[in-house]
């Protein structure tokens, strides 16, 4: 359902915006160009921004968990990854659910890394999960600037040494690829400690423009949806 498009930042003044709210979780309803304004805006501040687009299939999951909804609550900007959750808060913008289909804030971003030389650390749970974020970035944008790559999951007991790498490496942008509600809890969690100019808890969504045309995506991403939308009719009708 769309929300009043007025909110208070964290100095108290009151600026317009487009938010939304689907299963408990606000998002911001932006255009790729505000969205990318905003992000450019993250780079020149002192301390860590927070970046998340949110999949169907993870506000699904977590949909009943309180905890991951507060750290989500707390990120500077959350942006739904897939058209039909524009559509399910009844959107109608057709530049915006276009954009929203065709990932247009992710590519723009990506390609203001490049083009700036921004330095780039990817976190990611497993090696194949690395491996193909990886290849996923590479083919946005050959010229990314990597500072290192990092394994970390929530059992690991590796979240200091991960840090500690990462400062070591004078990285810009964390390019995270965690699984929910792990994502949102080690950024909650360790925001304060990392010296980065921007965090993007991106998901899926790399891996799923790299891959997208796979014959098994597209049967899931169906089924998906159908559950999705039907998650949506009944919350509303509760």
């Amino acid at each position: 359902m769309p929300l009043s498009p007025l909110y208070t930042d964290d100095t108290g003044d009151v600026i317009m915006e487009d938010r939304i709210k689907i299963l408990g979780v606000e998002m911001d309803c932006l255009t790729a160009k505000e969205a990318m304004l905003e992000a450019m805006r993250f780079m020149e501040n002192d301390s860590v921004d927070t970046i998340e687009i949110l999949s169907m299939d993870t506000l699904m999951s977590g949909q009943e968990n309180e905890e991951w909804k507060e750290y989500t609550a707390g990120l500077k900007m959350v942006l739904p990854g897939e058209a039909e959750i524009l559509e399910a808060a009844d959107i109608q913008d057709r530049v915006k659910l276009k954009e929203t289909e065709n990932r247009t804030f992710l590519k723009i971003f990506m390609k203001y890394l490049q083009k700036n030389q921004k330095k780039v650390f990817v976190l990611a749970e497993t090696e194949e999960e690395l491996t193909r974020v990886e290849e996923a970035i590479q083919r946005y944008n050959r010229g990314i600037r990597f500072t290192g790559d990092a394994l970390l999951g929530p059992d690991d007991n590796r979240e200091e040494s991960v840090i500690n790498y990462i400062n070591g490496t004078e990285t810009d942008c964390i390019l995270s690829v965690l699984p929910s509600p792990y994502q949102e809890q080690f950024i909650g969690r360790n925001r304060q400690l990392l010296n980065v100019k921007v965090w993007f808890g991106c998901g899926d969504a790399l891996v799923r423009s790299y891959d997208e045309r796979k014959i098994f995506r597209q049967i899931r991403h169906f089924f998906l949806k159908t559950m999705f939308r039907r998650r949506v009719e009944k919350q509303k009708e509760d």
